[in-house]
């Protein structure tokens, strides 16, 4: 049976994505060119073009990451876990990506930052991971039902602000960032935190 134009266009799509993913980390996103994606993907430029920019083929394959990451997300690490710490298990896996790609973890915060190119899944994860922490804070039982809402905001906006001013840093310790965010979850949870 022939692929229909929707498939060769989804072909495409991951061949560039792929190509550009393997190039952003083998040479440094500034050094890749959009030729260098073309001819690793075995694609044209006009064809790699048609996918996006140097930023867009970023945004994409982060989003693509941090989606798969979203779905390895685990709220609670036993019956015994702080609300905190199961904030940040919730985020665990975006901090390890973070922390695995430092130099295109700062391009990408910088894309994002800027409004170069928008994510439409990083607006959607946003909503997602702000249901994820409230029903983990509910779970919890350490805070009163009309609390958890703007608890579970502050806790999404301290850990966004956490990593994107910690892809800052020259680099970036994956169990350090995961220490700092528990102290700042604990800071914002109300319920009474046990010593780690």
């Amino acid at each position: 049976m022939a692929a229909t134009r929707v498939e060769l266009r989804e072909a495409t799509r991951e061949r560039v994505l792929a190509a550009a993913d393997r190039l952003f980390r083998e040479r440094g996103f500034e050094a890749a060119t959009i030729r260098d994606i073309a001819d690793a993907s075995g694609m044209s430029v006009g064809s790699v073009m048609a996918v996006g920019d140097k930023n867009a083929l970023l945004v994409r394959i982060f989003d693509g990451l941090i989606e798969a990451g979203h779905e390895r997300t685990t709220p609670d690490s036993g019956d015994d876990a702080s609300c905190a710490q199961s904030m940040v298990n919730l985020v665990r896996p975006f901090v390890s990506l973070f922390a695995s790609r430092q130099d295109l973890s700062r391009v990408y915060a910088s894309i994002q930052v800027l409004g170069k190119e928008p994510s439409p899944l990083f607006s959607r994860l946003a909503v997602l991971l702000v249901d994820d922490i409230s029903a983990a804070i509910s779970r919890h039982g350490c805070t009163s039902p009309r609390a958890v809402a703007p608890i579970a905001q502050a806790i999404y906006f301290a850990y966004i602000g956490t990593l994107f001013s910690w892809s800052a840093r020259p680099t970036i310790d994956e169990n350090e960032l995961a220490d700092s965010l528990h102290a700042t979850f604990a800071a914002i949870c109300t319920c009474k935190e046990q010593p780690r």
